[in-house]
């Protein structure tokens, strides 16, 4: 019983998955159409989308994007890559505090530094393995 209640619960979180990067997909492509049809009115500063809020957007859509890359594919390459994003938005877009932009540039070292070491080995180790004797 236990094995079919496993069985179940990996199903349902799955389809649950695509669900959510279903629904995701389509608010994404509702906001680049948003984007798009705003893009017109970029000469004018006063009004919608000015530069912040145009990056901020762009963010936006991007890290969506990549969250349903990560909701498909599930690998460590994914995850970086929507961590990578959020941070960099972060950076970009937040102006709050020299502090806070350094701790930025500092974490996104950090994610570099760790996909420099550690995937880089975890991937030589999968190779190694998948080579016929």
């Amino acid at each position: 019983m236990e094995k079919y209640v496993h069985l179940f619960l990996r199903y349902l979180t799955k389809a649950l998955e695509f669900i959510i990067a279903a629904l995701l997909a389509c608010a994404v492509i509702i906001m680049t159409i948003q984007l798009g049809l705003s893009l017109g009115e970029l000469t004018d500063a006063s009004t919608y989308p000015n530069y912040k809020e145009l990056l901020s957007a762009c963010f936006n859509l991007i890290i969506g994007v990549e969250l349903i890359r990560m909701l498909c594919l599930h690998t460590a390459a994914t995850v970086f890559e929507v961590l990578l994003f959020v941070i960099a938005r972060q950076v970009i877009i937040d102006h709050s505090s020299p502090l806070n932009t350094f701790l930025g540039v500092i974490s996104i070292a950090i994610l570099f530094a760790t996909k420099k070491f550690l995937f880089l080995s975890a991937e030589k180790s999968g190779k190694e393995e998948k080579t016929p004797d």
